[in-house]
């Protein structure tokens, strides 16, 4: 299994977030990388400052959608996701802790046993 650096793993999180938030603005954003005995992939913690006049609207739907929908990762997928909302003055930020884990690469049934025989 290839492992993916974390940031390649956060700029996949949040082009596949990007459609769904509307105009925002990154205000912080962590990663790392992340193994288990079988999964291999990154932990992330972004902050994110939406953007227009329904800003938070935006940011209560995600928060209440985000983490029951599939989001379109290119090489891997969101297994964990947990969302807030916070209201600092005017500016609406959008918390995210997400656990990002990388597909595996798979050989059909039929190559392993030819290179067997």
């Amino acid at each position: 299994m290839s492992r993916w650096p974390a940031d390649h793993a956060r700029t996949e999180l949040l082009r596949a977030l990007e459609p769904l938030a509307g105009p925002l603005t990154v205000v912080d954003a962590e990663s790392r990388d992340w193994a288990s005995a079988l999964f291999v992939g990154a932990r992330h913690r972004l902050a994110l400052a939406l953007e227009g006049e329904d800003a938070a609207a935006r940011a209560e739907r995600l928060r209440d959608t985000l983490p029951e929908m599939e989001l379109d990762q290119r090489g891997g997928f969101v297994a964990d996701i947990q969302v807030t909302v916070a209201l600092l003055g005017d500016l609406v930020v959008l918390g995210i802790e997400a656990l990002t884990i990388e597909e595996a690469e798979t050989l059909s049934v039929s190559r392993v046993v030819r290179r067997a025989g």
